[in-house]
């Protein structure tokens, strides 16, 4: 296992001062960090906030967010996706602070949280609740008209992404029914097949559905690498007592992998994980646990744990000339640097962390 000293070298970790100057100046200038967030009254927002820790925006939203993602031909913009089981889905424009589009789900569906850009067409993970049955739509990126829906592989799908042939989603399904008529209750518990499913994005094929033996460990959360190397992040559904591993590996193996780390540091997790980012040029994974307020980080070449760092409620992650972290204590910081991380009293920061280039 690396020491602390050597962990900071592998990711390019130095001391740097408390503003958020994290890459050179020709490179910063136009990044902003993206976030949904809410206030000390329970007000739910979306805020962008530059490298210097200057605050952009903060935009109203209608209820509580979780991912957003930057809109690829329009800087300054972004999609804000609702938490689960969502009813919204926003356009945003950060520069004027306001929202440009308001998308809901069709009739039957909610949305999971989470979304991605696929050339001219928006994906978004659904559910068709009154079926229990998981879903991606397709929706025309200028129109928002739904050209397209498929099946999932499974149920709850959370967390989506594209596979580096540009032809393949994955999809985190987490295996929970849920209905919107019961926000948070999870309703299948005992008999929730979580699976991690690979789609031919074209034809809504399933090519591939694996499942962990242990049916309650929910896959939420993933990253792919350039490399083709998905990670994935486990919320554990059974008895708190349970010591179980929370973070799994996949690449072409066929059955997916545990990642390796001493039973100590399972049970330091909590059994629950959040957000999962990787650099590729360290050969690295972060993975936040804001239930235990660690933020750990996981080698790729040998699936071993590596290193942790705390950070009070840390949750959302990114990338961009090394790892940042928020928390819904309101710090963002550099991984390596959290004390010297900003701290925005008036916000608290949700469960991901996103930039976009600004305009």
């Amino acid at each position: 296992m690396l020491n602390r000293r050597q962990f900071l070298i592998s990711i390019g970790g130095v001391a740097l001062t408390s503003s958020l100057a994290y890459l050179s100046y020709r490179e910063q200038k136009n990044i902003w960090l993206v976030s949904a967030c809410s206030d000390k009254s329970g007000q739910h927002y979306v805020a962008a906030v530059d490298l210097s820790g200057q605050v952009i925006s903060k935009i109203a939203t209608p209820a509580r967010g979780h991912e957003v993602i930057p809109h690829p031909n329009k800087p300054g913009h972004a999609f804000v996706f609702a938490r689960r089981p969502g009813t919204y889905m926003l356009e945003v424009n950060f520069k004027e602070g306001r929202v440009i589009n308001h998308i809901v789900p069709a009739s039957g569906s909610h949305f999971y949280g989470h979304g991605l850009v696929y050339g001219n067409h928006l994906l978004t993970s659904e559910n068709d609740y009154n079926n229990g049955i998981g879903k991606i739509f397709l929706r025309n990126l200028d129109t928002f008209k739904v050209e397209k829906v498929f099946e999932s592989g499974g149920v709850g799908p959370h967390q989506i992404a594209m596979m580096p042939n540009d032809s393949t989603l994955v999809v985190a399904n987490g295996g929970i029914h849920t209905h919107p008529s019961m926000p948070r209750k999870k309703l299948n518990l005992a008999t929730m097949r979580p699976n991690l499913s690979y789609l031919d994005v074209n034809s809504g094929n399933v090519l591939e559905s694996l499942e962990l033996t242990n049916h309650q460990l929910s896959i939420r959360h993933l990253a792919v690498s350039k490399k083709g190397q998905v990670i994935a992040g486990l919320q554990y559904q059974g008895p708190k007592t349970d010591l179980v591993p929370l973070a799994i590996s996949h690449k072409g193996e066929a059955s997916l992998q545990y990642l390796q780390a001493p039973n100590s540091q399972w049970r330091r997790m909590n059994q629950y994980t959040a957000s999962v980012c990787i650099d590729d040029k360290a050969n690295l994974a972060a993975i936040s646990c804001p239930r235990s307020d660690m933020l750990t980080y996981w080698s790729l070449d040998n699936k071993q744990f590596v290193s942790s760092e705390r950070l009070a409620d840390g949750a959302g992650l990114t990338f961009s000339d090394g790892f940042i972290a928020s928390s819904g204590k309101g710090l963002v910081g550099k991984v390596g640097d959290i004390k010297n991380a900003r701290r925005f009293n008036e916000l608290r920061w949700d469960n991901h962390l996103g930039h976009i280039i600004g305009t």
